[in-house]
């Protein structure tokens, strides 16, 4: 009789498969039994690792603690506490669950467990070691629960030679012990690397709990989030625009307390953000959702980071309305933010007894000046682009009766009143560039050019969308434009795309020009070529060093080539048109770049500033 090719694997082989899902690295083996102490309802806990967790982990919780039948148990496979039928599976609150965790651990490593019940006069110690039978003894130890790992894959070189260095392993585990620390604020977490303190957090309130993990100045650059639906409640705080950061390393998203990673959620995080910040940038979030455990499936991923959502749609609008509601509840405007000069009074003395001239200090910029010499340099104002928590509160309404900014020349003193003062809030220009508006609580300056530039971006959005041709101006007689072979292949790109901008031409048969018959209304007469070619070379840069679609990139060159140039002077009704037009935008706070479109300039500080007390 032939021997079967089929033959069953021994328990200590199997193990250390098994071990393979759940046990890659250091940092696994932090995460397994850290969950644990968690499910075991520890108020404190405390971790210490050596040599990037390769020769310690060492885990102590303050928990339930285990019984002596309950030791014997806890390195079989599949032994849990967490499940006792299939039905749990649907409903499940704890982190850990499938029972595998301990036995994998103790397959690739020492293990000793030390643990006492709060009622029971002793506790009991187990030792472990792979292909060798545990033993278990009494030990005199506080309540809760201790599990040491020692040298881990000690003989399974196969396994320890792909562990990375003892900082990299470290740092793994330290973005462990963070994301657990948000996870839960309300419980005392320490964490040692060696005989060095990594941190020691208290119990504390989640924004406490951030600035004790990130530091003050993360913590003072949050908005909070809060948002309850009849499917999930949403909670915890995303970071301005000025926080994000390069790589993903800074993002937090937990579900029912457990952390985890979920495409559709995060792509939903990043469309709140929309052109607050650039495409290559990542936000700063930690965020919580808190669901029904029925209407999720947390098994789907071995480590179970990655989770299914019943629902996917559902959550991904519901994440999106919980991103853009706290947008729009908190005004991301920058505002100008002027230092207090440092003390001048000693320079002043000095200067005073070697020179009596008399001197200025502008406190502004705490320059000194001599009286006696004409103060010609400008002054400039230090700013921060910290961001408003308080909405703008304008004097008055919006007029939806104004005349047009497009193509429409003031042409005497008339049409300048056109538009009376109390319509919209009192405004003026400023070197044919900026535009200042008064507010209730102060001034907020915008830049004319981004301005527009925002309003046609989202318009051509709109109008590429729709598939209907924007606003256009026939013009008397064609005009022909000769494009380039590299022109030629962008335009035959975005051909369509031009005509709902409101472009309306043609290829001439045979020949390497395009006949413009009509050109959106925001192009001056007699920039139709130059216009067409600006927007092409344009796109096709931003094409290039842009990550985004063609249509954002073509809305995004049409409005940066038509919106009017700094230098442009504008009329009073222009003025107020251009400021009407621009807070109907959806995000009028920032260009398609992310560039700030105006600064608020608070009333406090020009009280301040002059001394005045009321």
């Amino acid at each position: 009789m032939d021997e079967p090719l089929i033959h069953i694997l021994p328990e200590h082989i199997a193990n250390q498969i098994a071990a393979g899902e759940v046990v890659q690295r250091p940092e696994s083996v932090v995460k397994e039994l850290v969950e644990n102490a968690l499910d075991a309802g520890s108020s404190t806990i405390t971790v210490f690792v050596r040599e990037g967790g390769k020769a310690l982990v060492h885990v102590l919780d303050n928990g339930c603690g285990m019984s002596r039948a309950d030791l014997e148990l806890v390195l079989r496979r599949h032994a849990t506490s967490k499940i006792r039928s299939l039905d749990d599976l649907h409903r499940l609150r704890t982190l850990g669950f499938r029972g595998e965790a301990l036995a994998s651990i103790a397959s690739v490593a020492d293990v000793e467990i030390i643990t006492r019940r709060s009622n029971d006069e002793h506790g009991w110690r187990l030792i472990s070691q792979p292909l060798k039978p545990h033993r278990i003894e009494p030990a005199d130890c506080s309540a809760g629960t201790q599990v040491i790992v020692r040298n881990l894959f000690f003989d399974v070189p196969a396994r320890r030679k792909f562990l990375r260095s003892d900082t990299t392993e470290l740092r793994y585990i330290s973005e462990t012990m963070i994301r657990y620390g948000l996870s839960y604020p309300e419980l005392s977490w320490k964490f040692h690397d060696g005989n060095s303190m990594v941190f020691d957090v208290q119990p504390q309130s989640l924004l406490e709990r951030i600035d004790s993990l990130f530091g003050a100045d993360i913590a003072e650059s949050l908005v909070p989030v809060d948002y309850t639906s009849d499917l999930v409640r949403i909670e915890g705080y995303i970071g301005l625009p000025a926080l994000a950061r390069t790589t993903k390393a800074s993002q937090y998203l937990f579900l029912n307390h457990r952390p985890i990673v979920n495409r559709a959620l995060n792509h939903a995080i990043y469309q709140g953000y929309e052109h607050l910040i650039e495409k290559s940038a990542h936000p700063f979030y930690v965020l919580f959702l808190w669901l029904d455990p029925e209407r999720v499936d947390v098994n789907v991923h071995p480590q179970k980071h990655e989770v299914k959502f019943d629902d996917e749609r559902a959550m991904y609008h519901a994440m999106l309305e919980a991103v853009l509601g706290s947008m729009r509840e908190h005004d991301l405007i920058p505002h100008l933010r002027v230092r207090e000069a440092e003390s001048v009074a000693p320079l002043v003395s000095a200067q005073s007894a070697t020179n009596p001239q008399p001197l200025l200090v502008n406190r502004l910029t705490g320059e000194i000046v001599s009286l006696q010499q004409p103060a010609t340099k400008q002054s400039r104002l230090p700013s921060n682009q910290s961001l408003r928590t308080e909405p703008l509160r304008w004097r008055t309404a919006t007029s939806e009766h104004l005349p047009s900014l497009y193509n429409r020349p003031v042409t005497n003193e008339l049409e300048q009143r056109t538009v009376e003062p109390h319509v919209l809030p009192r405004m003026w220009q400023m070197h044919n560039k900026y535009i200042f508006v008064q507010t209730d609580d102060g001034i907020v300056i915008i830049d004319q050019h981004i301005a527009h530039e925002r309003i046609l971006y989202e318009r051509a959005l709109d109008a590429m969308e729709r598939a209907t041709p924007e606003r256009t101006q026939r013009l008397m007689f064609p005009v022909e434009v000769e494009l380039t072979a590299r022109e030629l292949a962008i335009f035959r790109e975005v051909e369509h795309d031009l005509h709902r901008l409101g472009y309306e031409c043609r290829l001439v048969q045979g020949r390497s020009t395009v006949e413009i018959a009509a050109v959106p209304i925001e192009i001056a007469s007699g920039k139709e070529a130059e216009s067409l070619r600006e927007i092409l070379d344009q796109y096709a840069e931003y094409q290039t060093i842009r990550p985004a679609s063609a249509r954002d990139n073509l809305a995004a060159s049409f409005g940066c080539r038509a919106a009017i140039k700094a230098g442009d002077p504008l009329s009073p009704a222009q003025m107020q048109e251009l400021v009407a037009e621009l807070f109907r935008c959806r995000t009028p706070e920032v260009c398609p770049h992310g560039r700030p479109v105006m600064i608020h300039f608070p009333l406090r500080e020009l009280d301040r500033r002059f001394g005045r007390t009321s």
